[in-house]
């Protein structure tokens, strides 16, 4: 079970060495009201900054409706991009395993596309998590470490705890990596398409 944003913020706090915990994510608290204004920015971040497994998950994209067509563009097929989606990882042709190279682009109007040469694409992405409840503890001490590296020298007047923070908040990220990997089959994808997709 995940923390609270309440306690994702006095997590922050101690980090900076600040004892004076917030009852209230909502209140009228000057620190809240501070760590408010970057929570969300910062909690999408940390969701981009790695392939979280508990915010990974798989969509089928749909076909934009009106695309103008581009002869120097190298792909056939454009995709329209998931509102929840922070980022994309792979894409791949329905009903198979084998990657296919991407690209993320915009249409004349400003709305965000995914571009490749797969008639089926799914996508593999991380999702905008925002119920604090699903964050895993190793997420949360992310949040909070990079947190306290944005608000360091506002709440604390140092910029030296902020720089700390964000060194722990890489540790942190490292150490992810392992816990992530002891729940993930690496071998799903043929390692030979994969690193062709990838180059």
């Amino acid at each position: 079970m995940g923390n609270s944003k309440s306690q994702i913020y006095n997590i922050t706090l101690n980090i900076l060495g600040v004892s004076n915990p917030i009852e209230n994510a909502n209140s009228t608290n000057s620190r809240a009201i501070l760590l408010n204004n970057y929570y969300s920015l910062a909690r999408d971040y940390v969701l981009k900054d790695f392939d979280w497994n508990f915010a990974s998950t798989f969509k089928e994209l749909a076909l934009v409706d009106e695309v103008q067509q581009n002869e120097k563009c190298p792909y056939a097929y454009t995709y329209k991009y998931p509102n929840d989606c922070i980022c994309a990882r792979d894409v791949f042709e329905k009903g198979c395993y084998k990657l296919t190279e991407f690209s993320i682009s915009s249409t004349s109007s400003g709305e965000k596309v995914i571009l490749c040469n797969s008639k089926n694409a799914v996508l593999r992405y991380t999702r905008r998590v925002e119920k604090e409840i699903f964050f895993t503890p190793e997420f949360s001490m992310a949040l909070a470490h990079y947190l306290a590296s944005l608000t360091s020298n506002v709440i604390t007047g140092s910029i030296q705890k902020g720089e700390i923070a964000y060194q722990k908040y890489t540790k942190i990220l490292k150490h992810a990596k392992v816990l992530n990997a002891s729940e993930t089959v690496e071998n799903l994808y043929d390692e030979s398409t994969y690193l062709e997709a990838r180059n």
